[in-house]
């Protein structure tokens, strides 16, 4: 994301995982081979709410001054980000609330069950890209509003032609129209009444009284709102289902992409996951860029996005082999390596008192070192670190390390009780679950 120019894009939507525990193990159909999703938050709320505003401060930074910012959160978390967000896009520019009613049931014992999301929308200014949507009219609006039926153009409703006293007179709206010369004058002027006419638009009544009709089957339908129960989940044998434990319908995304963006904008998703943003943005005729941290996302969307015929997209900072990483800067790499392994850069790249990053969520310290032998000095210095910070864990990530490095490590665990993952760079080239993070 430090790549992209500031105020360079119109409309960002984030789907971070959710704050809820949960692991998840995927088979991809297309390949059968078996992949990792971590829905996975160890350690407390707030370190949770830190690990994406630092990400969303950034995101503030790359957002038009016209642009909007969603993003997709579950009852755990959502109204504690929502204070966080007040802060950085205002409290004036949270446009909407929206509940988006996922499922119908949900079985929980001892409460209510919950079957809801929560979508924060927050423009970066007063002056932002509104589209609006409408939905179609519920068959209880129909029966009420629409009473009326001829046979060419179906259903219609009765509206006002003719203004009233709070309206006020209007000289060129005052004429008489086939012996009717209404005490406030016409709604419309002449030219346009005879026309309606002759459409067969104006209705009289009984009484004499003209209106116009306003046909079903012309009108937008009912704007929505900011309950959204019209749009299903992502269903078991659904034609649009990748596997991806929490991938989002279509549906939602067009909708959301629809509202608040033009064609030809750019559109961001910073969490992309499987690309369902990226599929509506391209459907839509927007721009995109989607970031993911996971590889195998990022080889997911290049094979969705094939199959509905897109150009193939470019992609940027997929590190792939030993070598790639070698020829990284040193910052390149230490960016690379704690993203890796989804933790939190510090923020001191020069003088950062031997922390490179933390773990994700429980603020361990990582050092990184673009090394193929490190060896018992780096351990010895990350101890130093440990006992500055108080802290019995850590984390070394390097091409490799010697045996004493190993030895160390484990006399450590065994009479000092302090723990040092070791991580190699093939090992998070190859992908690390969550059973391979000890920290």
């Amino acid at each position: 994301m430090d790549r992209l120019p500031h105020e360079s894009v119109d409309l960002i939507y984030i789907d971070p995982p959710f704050y809820s525990q949960k692991y998840y193990e995927v088979i991809w159909d297309e390949s059968a081979e078996r992949y990792a999703f971590e829905d996975r938050w160890r350690g407390g709320r707030e370190t949770y709410i830190n690990y994406l505003l630092e990400r969303i401060r950034k995101m503030h930074d790359k957002l038009n001054p016209t642009g909007s910012f969603w993003i997709h959160l579950d009852w755990h978390i959502a109204h504690y980000m929502k204070i966080e967000l007040d802060k950085i896009f205002g409290q004036a520019n949270l446009q909407n609330e929206i509940i988006w009613q996922r499922t119908s049931a949900h079985s929980d014992a001892k409460r209510f069950g919950h079957v809801h999301d929560t979508l924060f929308f927050y423009s970066k200014s007063e002056t932002f890209t509104w589209n609006p949507l409408f939905g179609p009219h519920s068959p209880e609006y129909v029966e009420k509003f629409y009473r009326f039926t001829d046979r060419t153009r179906g259903r219609y409703r009765l509206d006002h032609i003719i203004r009233s006293q709070s309206m006020g007179p209007r000289p060129n709206l005052s004429y008489e129209y086939k012996g009717y010369k209404p005490k406030w004058g016409w709604r419309v002027v002449r030219e346009k009444l005879e026309n309606l006419d002759r459409d067969g638009r104006i209705e009289w009544s009984k009484t004499g009284r003209p209106y116009l009709k306003r046909y079903l089957t012309e009108m937008k339908g009912t704007a929505l709102t900011s309950i959204w129960a019209d749009i299903l989940p992502v269903q078991a044998h659904a034609k649009e289902r990748l596997g991806y434990p929490t991938q989002k319908p279509l549906a939602l995304l067009e909708r959301i992409v629809s509202a608040t963006s033009n064609p030809g904008d750019m559109v961001l998703d910073a969490f992309c996951g499987c690309g369902t943003t990226m599929e509506a943005a391209q459907r839509l005729g927007r721009h995109w860029i989607g970031i993911d941290i996971s590889q195998t996302a990022i080889r997911v969307v290049e094979n969705r996005l094939r199959k509905i015929g897109a150009p193939a997209p470019q992609v940027v900072g997929l590190v792939e082999t030993e070598e790639q990483l070698r020829r990284l800067d040193p910052f390149e790499f230490q960016n690379w390596a704690i993203n890796a392994v989804q933790g939190r850069h510090s923020t001191r790249k020069i003088a950062d008192m031997g922390i490179d990053g933390f773990t994700f969520l429980e603020n361990h310290p990582i050092q990184v070192k673009r090394m193929d032998d490190v060896g018992r000095p780096v351990i010895d210095s990350l101890v130093g670190v440990l006992e500055r910070e108080k802290d019995k864990k850590g984390m070394v990530i390097a091409f490799g390390f010697t045996r004493g490095a190993i030895g160390e490590v484990a006399r450590l665990k065994r009479e000092s009780g302090i723990e040092i993952q070791l991580l190699t760079c093939s090992q998070l080239l190859e992908g690390i679950s969550a059973s391979q993070m000890i920290l």
